[in-house]
């Protein structure tokens, strides 16, 4: 999965499936024990994850 999603937005440049993509990543990266150095990222962090819709 995570190759195919790599091909799709190197190809694409899919923002929507880079964005969940990026969900898996930061919820991983979590447990890990990582997410102070995510915190630290402050509101880039927000553009890399998934958008609530809007309309």
């Amino acid at each position: 999965m995570l190759l195919d999603a790599a091909r799709r937005i190197s190809g694409t440049g899919d923002v929507p499936l880079q964005r969940r993509l990026f969900a898996q990543v930061e919820a991983a990266a979590r447990r890990a024990g990582h997410g102070a150095v995510l915190d630290a990222w402050g509101e880039d962090l927000e553009l890399m994850r998934p958008q609530q819709d809007r309309s």
